[in-house]
């Protein structure tokens, strides 16, 4: 009975020939990607520094271009299309994506640095106020004025 249940359970379950295919299928995708990345690092550096030293106050499109060509890349590549063959939905889909994890991590530290920059301003200030004090204080002990 139970090896009954077991084999209904399986029934969508991809075989373990796709099994062995869709693995060796999947470093292949890590490897073209990998070397994708490799090559885009410098090659978008690269482009960054051209777009930004183009003359006017507008940048160039060049890095643009290769952000693009990078994401047509990405979806030609397709590196997880072997999920598609279970239909269960992954815990990650919950999460947000990086650009937005990226827009709340820059918040943050534009926050806690303004909140930093603005302390340590209050600070430089009370310790003026506090300085000059001292000085009006011993001044005044000498008997003299500031």
């Amino acid at each position: 009975m139970q090896d009954r249940q077991d084999d209904e359970a399986m029934a969508g379950a991809p075989s373990k020939s796709e099994l062995i295919h869709d693995a060796i299928v999947f470093q292949v995708k890590l490897l073209v990607d990998g070397i994708r990345d490799f090559v885009l690092i410098p090659v978008s550096i690269g482009a960054a520094l051209i777009s930004l030293l183009k003359p006017g106050d507008d940048a160039g499109t060049e890095f643009y271009e290769i952000v693009a060509f990078g994401r047509t890349t990405e979806h030609k590549i397709n590196l997880f299309s072997a999920a598609d063959r279970i239909e269960t939905k992954p815990a990650a889909e919950d999460m947000p994506d990086l650009d937005t994890l990226v827009g709340e991590f820059e918040a943050f530290v534009k926050k806690e640095y303004a909140g930093e920059r603005f302390d340590a301003a209050r600070e430089q200030v009370n310790r003026f106020r506090e300085s000059v004090r001292d000085r009006r204080q011993t001044e005044a002990d000498k008997g003299g004025d500031l």
